[in-house]
């Protein structure tokens, strides 16, 4: 009898779910928590662990898969922590609201967690007059000092 070769996927999803919602595919791992990524990032991951074998080791043929994500939203005692820049996680907090994710059960950064969601260019970009004025040399006020 000739035993066909387990694909880094089907390892993978052997003690996993995966639940698509739309813009987002959720990953809940059995003893390894939750993630939740970007569909069009599931889609390529999906495609490249189904060409991939399985070293045989769960723990290490999960690390190889979620390794692929480039940004994730994870909860807390998760196989993994949330990653990602803050526009890659903003926009994927944004397709989270939109599938009815709360998001008191996800590590998020504390402007994403907010309410009123926040545009991370809104954040980095001091407005009014609390925003620091450049000076004829090009350089801004610093601590006072002139």
């Amino acid at each position: 009898m000739v035993m066909k070769q387990k694909t880094l996927f089907d390892a993978f999803a052997y003690r996993a779910r995966v639940v698509k919602q739309g813009d987002i595919a959720m990953i809940v791992l059995d003893g390894g928590g939750a993630l939740i990524v970007a569909m069009d990032e599931y889609i390529v991951a999906h495609k490249w662990a189904q060409s991939k074998l399985s070293s045989g080791n769960m723990v290490t043929d999960r690390g190889r898969f979620l390794d692929q994500f480039s940004h994730m939203v994870a909860r807390p005692g998760s196989f993994l922590g949330t990653k990602g820049n803050d526009r890659q996680l903003y926009k994927l907090v944004k397709a989270m609201r939109g599938a009815g994710h709360g998001m008191d059960d996800w590590m998020l950064p504390p402007e994403l967690k907010a309410a009123k969601l926040a545009n991370p260019d809104d954040i980095a970009k001091p407005k009014g007059k609390d925003a620091p004025e450049a000076s004829a040399d090009g350089q801004g006020e610093q601590d006072g000092k002139a």
